[in-house]
This record gives structure tokens, C-alpha cells and sequence, in this order.
């Protein structure tokens, strides 16, 4: 009987070190991952999508910056020729808008550019898995 208790009471904090253990290894393999510029997100978190900025817009053929460094009026409506390359996205999109803020939280606004985009041209990703790779060890 004293020898079952004792291997239960070893049992429980064993098996809260393997949870333990299998929760932080998806956390640290994904320090090697490149790092979102922006302050909006804490220097601790990566950048789920790695965005080669020159190589798309080479590959895209894309020459007019506005395209996606875009400039609103006071009123909402999009600015022509107006490009906001100056700024980080975070400085209109935030990441937990308010109800009075008028641009999308900035995590809308990153998907419904990029997809809306690729929709629009008839290529590059638009479902989740397709940008959202996950990192392989070693690779």
C-alpha cells in the first residue's frame, strides 16, 4: 500500500513537468523566427509571416507605394498619390482599436490588404496556412 502512494505522489509533478515541458518547446523553437519591426508588438514575439519586402514588390512588379502605404482624410476616404512610407502601420491601426478608433485593428488590416490584393490579381496566398508557414528545425 505505501509503495502505490509514494508513485502517486511522484506521478503528479512528473506529469506537470512533461505539460509543462511539451508547452514551452513550441515557444522556444520559435525564437530563431525574424522579428516583427513595429512597437505595437512586444519585442518577444516573432513575425508569423516573413515578408521579403523588396523580393514581392520585384516579383509583384509593384512601382506605386500607395499601394499599401496608403493616407486617409479626416473624413475616411483614401488620399491618391498620398504614400505613408515614413510610417509604422501601427500608427493608425492598433492592435486593440477603440470604439472610436476608424482604421481596423492592425492585424485586420495586414490580412485584408495582402489578401485583397492577392484576390484582386488572381495570385500569391490568401488562405491562413499558405503565409502562416510553420519553421522547420533545421531548415
Amino acid at each position: 500500500m505505501r509503495h502505490t502512494s509514494l508513485l502517486k505522489k511522484a506521478a503528479a509533478p512528473c506529469a506537470a513537468l512533461l505539460v509543462a515541458a511539451l508547452w514551452l518547446l513550441p515557444a522556444l523553437a520559435q525564437d530563431s523566427m525574424q522579428k516583427l519591426k513595429d512597437p505595437a508588438f512586444p519585442e518577444h514575439r516573432p513575425m508569423s509571416v516573413p515578408f521579403k519586402h523588396n523580393e514581392h514588390n520585384e516579383k509583384a512588379q509593384l512601382k506605386d507605394c500607395t499601394a499599401c502605404h496608403h493616407a486617409y482624410d479626416a473624413t475616411g476616404r483614401r488620399v491618391p498619390g498620398v504614400s505613408t512610407t515614413q510610417r509604422r502601420c501601427s500608427d493608425c491601426h492598433q492592435v486593440r482599436p477603440t470604439p472610436n478608433d476608424q482604421a481596423p485593428a492592425l492585424m485586420m488590416a495586414y490580412h485584408k490588404l495582402c489578401q485583397d490584393c492577392h484576390r484582386a490579381q488572381g495570385k500569391g496566398p490568401v488562405k491562413c496556412s499558405q503565409c502562416h508557414v510553420k519553421e522547420v528545425p533545421g531548415g
